[in-house]
């Protein structure tokens, strides 16, 4: 498989002056520092493969864009090396690229210039871009008068229509609306089938699931790994519902791969071992734990089958190792691929809180009907608590329950949801037989 983009040992570090005239100063006396040294990113190694869409994740401030800015050649790093093999067309930050004097029309030819293609083959381009991006006569206004939206639509209709073999996607079709944003995941997933290379950071975490073959997270400049989208979106999220990575945590990311980073130490000794699925992520303080969990027929039975719209419990039993003023329980199901199809909580239910005491025990159930399409499906659970406003995880356990729904007989209807269609057809009684 061939390499699209290999980073090798890229630093990036600012140089943050206090005041303007420290500035001035440093220009003055070499011999001393005036300044402070802020490092965005540091020694950063990975490849990325041709035909691979590789999604990036990480909190704000991360170091996600300045990573795309130097892979986009925008910006130069600080140390080391990155190579990449191909055109690359990028969507950074919103307008960037574009002369906001000039008109959309006038644009478009100068970011087809700025990726090499020529006046010729951008003429012969003109009409897709004008068709993608949908803007009408304001083509022909500067691109000051745009609003957010205009500006995104006409960047990423260049973007796609200058035959790139790299394309990099910074959170800029957040502020599309959402025809626009079907659409342009609609191309996006056309380019990857056609071989493209893509490079996506957004802070859509189903987007990321369904788009990209692998994921990096990123946190506070270091790349702590690279590995399945399920993997890493669930370590990303623990990381997001934590007040600090400590030092522990940062060791067991490994470099290459996510496999270490499963369940695999006493972290959750107090919890029945046993009960713990092969494939689940679970994280927590340790103050509360599930303890036990399954999945239970209409009548009952401890089953992991159903058929489609079945009516289904999923029960867990809790214990609490403080007072929990306010506990919060939670279930998520989703498909193989990590698509969130459904998702809900005590909290969102409206139902009140009731503490639990150190060492309390509790039932908690969720019935529902799975009106789901056949496939394979796994359900998360979550128990938190509610402290000033925050969500503070006691035990998330991610893909703890697997369960598979089944076909009805003679159902041929496709998609992720069973909506039970019922149809009809009303003729026209006055029309004649011939």
């Amino acid at each position: 498989m061939s390499i699209s983009i290999k980073v090798t040992d890229v630093s990036k570090t600012y140089r943050i002056y206090d005041k303007p005239m420290d500035r001035l100063k440093q220009t003055l006396n070499k011999n001393k520092n005036y300044y402070r040294d802020f490092p965005a990113l540091q020694k950063m190694s990975f490849e990325v493969f041709t035909g691979e869409a590789v999604g990036i994740v990480g909190r704000n401030g991360s170091g996600k864009s300045t990573l795309l800015q130097m892979i986009a050649g925008t910006l130069s790093p600080s140390s080391g090396e990155i190579k990449v093999y191909g055109r690359v067309a990028a969507l950074l930050e919103l307008g960037s690229g574009f002369n906001p004097e000039f008109t959309g029309r006038e644009n478009i030819y100068l970011n087809g210039a700025i990726l090499g293609v020529t006046k010729e083959e951008m003429d012969e381009r003109l009409d897709d871009v004008l068709k993608f991006a949908d803007i009408g006569d304001f083509i022909d206004q500067p691109v000051k008068t745009y609003s957010s939206g205009m500006y995104v639509r006409l960047a990423f209709a260049v973007s796609i229509n200058v035959d790139p073999d790299i394309l990099i996607v910074d959170e800029a079709l957040a502020v599309g609306d959402g025809r626009f944003q079907l659409k342009c995941f609609e191309k996006i997933k056309s380019l990857k089938e056609a071989g493209k290379t893509i490079l996506v950071v957004s802070h859509d975490l189903q987007t990321i699931r369904q788009i990209c073959d692998r994921v990096m997270l990123i946190n506070q400049g270091e790349f702590l790994e690279m590995g399945s989208p399920n993997d890493v979106v669930n370590h990303y999220t623990k990381i997001l519902f934590s007040n600090k990575l400590v030092d522990e945590d940062i060791d067991s990311y490994p470099s290459t791969s996510v496999e270490k980073s499963k369940i695999q130490n006493n972290e959750f000794a107090r919890a029945n071992s046993g009960d713990v699925a092969a494939q689940e992520y679970r994280y927590g303080s340790n103050e509360g734990l599930i303890e036990t969990c399954d999945l239970c027929d209409s009548n009952g039975v401890s089953v992991n089958s159903f058929t489609s719209s079945d009516k289904i419990t999923v029960s867990f039993k809790v214990k609490a190792y403080k007072h929990i003023p306010q506990p919060i329980y939670a279930l998520t199901v989703k498909s193989v691929k990590g698509l969130e199809v459904y998702g809900t909580n005590t909290y969102f239910q409206n139902m009140k809180f009731k503490p639990l005491h150190d060492g309390e025990e509790a039932e908690i159930t969720f019935t529902q009907s799975m009106r789901l399409m056949p496939g394979d499906y796994f359900v998360s659970l979550g128990f938190v608590e509610l402290i000033d406003g925050d969500i503070v995880p006691l035990d998330r356990r991610y893909d703890v329950l697997e369960m598979k729904i089944l076909p009805k007989a003679g159902d041929r209807s496709f998609g992720i949801a069973n909506l039970e269609s019922e149809v009809h057809i009303k003729y026209d009684s006055l029309v004649k037989e011939i």
